[in-house]
């Protein structure tokens, strides 16, 4: 699962450095709630853009529900950031998650003294790309095939289409939950 701020940019051009830096605490706090109530784990971090993994072994059929249900909650729970920063920023917070099932590998991907982990594949690069098509649809929350298949007795979804993606070279179709759980 891959998660972000709509309009990232324009906040950090509104707030100030301090203030930004609350701002995306405020913001991580929501989603690594969510994913340890749900049994996922930050996997990794670059600004605004936040990685998390739903692998628990041995019960790695339930990631994709798992996913999902944590992806509802951020939005669920999105709205506490808007309203604590609605006097600095002129517009609600939405939070654009994308999520892809299937394998990837968490390794070091540094060869020299200090090591760096990251999460690397093409469900890693997919899960991002469906997050920035959130705006593009009209949604928050956009998951591939492989996901809804996991996970479409558990929820209602709407087939929001599909897309061809930049390295990809078949269409991905795309859909959204529309009712929190069957």
């Amino acid at each position: 699962m891959f998660t972000r701020i709509r309009d990232y940019t324009r906040i950090v051009n509104i707030l100030d450095l301090n203030e930004t830096y609350e701002f995306l605490a405020d913001y991580a706090e929501v989603v690594i709630s969510a994913a340890a109530k749900y049994r996922g784990a930050l996997a990794d971090v670059t600004g605004d853009e936040l990685y998390i993994m739903f692998a628990d072994p041995g019960v790695t059929v339930e990631g994709p529900r798992h996913a999902i249900f944590c992806a509802l909650n951020i939005q669920n729970t999105a709205d506490r950031i808007s309203v604590k920063w609605r006097h600095a920023l002129d517009f609600l917070v939405e939070i654009d998650i994308g999520i892809s099932t299937g394998q990837v590998l968490v390794g070091n991907v540094t060869r020299g003294v200090k090591k760096m982990y990251t999460l690397i594949g093409r469900n890693v690069v997919l899960a991002k790309q469906l997050a920035e098509l959130n705006g593009d649809h009209n949604t928050n929350i956009l998951i591939d095939v492989d996901t809804f298949e996991g996970a479409k007795d558990y929820f209602s979804f709407r087939k929001v289409g599909d897309s061809l993606l930049l390295g990809f070279t078949d269409r991905v179709e795309l859909y959204t939950p529309v009712v929190s759980a069957k």
